[in-house]
C-alpha cells in the first residue's frame, strides 16, 4: 500500500474516532513522584524543574516558553532494552535505534485496578493473563499489554506514589 494513502486512511480514521489513542502519560512538573533507591545502589534523580524562558514580554512578546530540567526517568518512560544490565548487548536497544513503529499497535489491556487498591503490593501473574486471555482472546506477538492499576491517582502524592514504608519502595 502506498506510504501516503496510508498514513490519509489513518487521520480520516483517527478523526471519525474508529482508532483511539489514549494518552497515558502523567502531568509532568515539580510535584512529579519520583522513585527513591537505595544509596547504595544509585543516586536520585532530581526533581523535575520548570525555567520560565519568556511569557509574551521583552524574551520573547508572542510566546511563552520554558526550559526543563528533569532526568531521564522522570514521570511518564519508557526503558530501553538497554537501560537495563540485561539488555546491555541488545543490539539496536537505544532509544534512538528502536523503529518507531514498535511503539504503535493493538493494546489488551488487564484491568487490575480493583487489585491493586485492595493490595498495593499486588502483582500480575501469568496466571491472571492466562485467565484474562480465556475471556478476552490470545494476546497476540507485536500486541501491547497494558496492566491497568488507577495508580494514576496516586500522582499528587509521592508517599503514596512510592508506596514506601519502612523497607522502601514497593
Amino acid at each position: 500500500m502506498d506510504t501516503q494513502k496510508l498514513l490519509g486512511e489513518v487521520a480520516g480514521q483517527l478523526l471519525s474516532g474508529a482508532i483511539k489513542v489514549v494518552d497515558l502519560s502523567a502531568p509532568l512538573g515539580p510535584d512529579t513522584p519520583l522513585i527513591k533507591l537505595p544509596p547504595e545502589l544509585a543516586v536520585d534523580t532530581p526533581k523535575v524543574e520548570i525555567h520560565n524562558i519568556s511569557r509574551y514580554d521583552k524574551n520573547g512578546p508572542w510566546w511563552a516558553w520554558n526550559w526543563l530540567k528533569l532526568g531521564e526517568h522522570s514521570g511518564t518512560h519508557f526503558d530501553a532494552p538497554q537501560h537495563w544490565i540485561s539488555g546491555k548487548d541488545y543490539p539496536d536497544g537505544a532509544t534512538d535505534t528502536i523503529p518507531a513503529q514498535n511503539f504503535v499497535g493493538p493494546v489488551n489491556v488487564i484491568d487490575c485496578s480493583k487489585e491493586a487498591a485492595a493490595d498495593p503490593d499486588f502483582l500480575l501473574t501469568v496466571d491472571h493473563i492466562k485467565a484474562w486471555e480465556a475471556e478476552h482472546g490470545a494476546i497476540n506477538a507485536g500486541e501491547w499489554v497494558v496492566m491497568r492499576t488507577d495508580w494514576y491517582k496516586r500522582n499528587g502524592s509521592e508517599a503514596e506514589f512510592l508506596n514506601a514504608n519502612e523497607t522502601g519502595p514497593h
